[in-house]
């Protein structure tokens, strides 16, 4: 699992509140979803619910998603990549999985970074 923490400074993301930071959350899964195909990932699906939005990958080996939560107290949006690896994976399975893993948060961070309304980009635990 992985964590971009990054300022979004959407135009109509005027506050850390409600309506603008879930605009800002639509904005960033609209965003991953049409551009993560650039680099090899078919998005299937956004999953909303009430504090996160989920871009779910379709078609890699294993299950692969990006989850980006409501905006903190700083303003900071918080995107998080997961995969839900099969428990009885071999050490090849593991080490393809994780290379995955850091392709798709290439991506992410790539596609954002192309995008000027988002700054302060930092890999986080």
């Amino acid at each position: 699992m992985r964590k971009l923490q990054f300022i979004a400074h959407h135009p109509k993301n005027h506050d850390a509140s409600g309506n603008q930071s879930r605009m800002a959350q639509e904005y960033v899964a609209a965003l991953l979803f049409k551009q993560l195909s650039d680099y090899g990932f078919d998005a299937e699906y956004i999953d909303h619910t009430d504090k996160q939005v989920e871009v779910s990958i379709a078609n890699q080996p294993l299950p692969l998603c990006v989850t980006c939560q409501q905006p903190d107290q700083e303003g900071h949006l918080v995107c998080e990549i997961s995969a839900h690896p099969d428990e009885n994976q071999d050490w090849f399975e593991k080490i393809n999985a994780q290379s995955l893993i850091r392709q798709l948060a290439h991506a992410v961070e790539s596609s954002l970074k192309a995008d000027h309304h988002f700054t302060h980009f930092e890999w986080t635990k």
